[in-house]
């Protein structure tokens, strides 16, 4: 009935495009043969409720992402702040292969805030930290807080 996605420890990648797209469906009609209900259009998008757990190691695109996410409205994010670090890189290597290097290359310009995504820290909107000790015990303090918040978020909802 909902959707934690889980994108702490990210090193980045270019995938908050599809990402956002996938998760931002709005259910616009169902299929329903003589009442029995077995699908929505639309099809190939999640149209239930949805929440990011970050953290503060992700990067790069780990930052892009939950960036979109929140802009778009699709959902809470859940965990610890992260550093701006939304830039798109460059990597390279030398003739030989033996050094490979970063050259940061584009960088992402919010439309809404009229300026650059990196060095902006995105706080989440359930503030969450994880600490050793519970982590090594075994609890997750972060994820708790994320099913919490679809529990919340769809009690009462019918399948549809």
């Amino acid at each position: 009935q909902a959707l934690v996605v889980d994108i702490r420890n990210n090193g980045g990648g270019w995938l908050h495009d599809d990402l956002c797209a996938l998760l931002s469906g709005r259910r616009v009609a169902t299929f329903e043969p003589r009442g029995n209900y077995i699908g929505s259009d639309p099809f190939n998008s999640w149209c239930k409720p949805s929440v990011v757990v970050i953290s503060q190691n992700d990067y790069s695109n780990a930052h892009g992402f939950p960036f979109v996410y929140k802009e778009l409205g699709i959902g809470k994010l859940v965990g610890a702040p992260m550093a701006g670090t939304m830039t798109a890189v460059w990597w390279e290597n030398l003739v030989n292969r033996s050094i490979v290097f970063g050259i940061p290359e584009v960088g992402n310009w919010s439309v809404k805030d009229k300026k650059y995504i990196e060095n902006h820290e995105i706080e989440p909107d359930v503030l969450v930290y994880n600490d050793p000790a519970s982590l090594l015990g075994g609890e997750d303090k972060q994820i708790e807080a994320a099913v919490k918040e679809m529990v919340s978020e769809t009690a009462g909802q019918m399948e549809k």
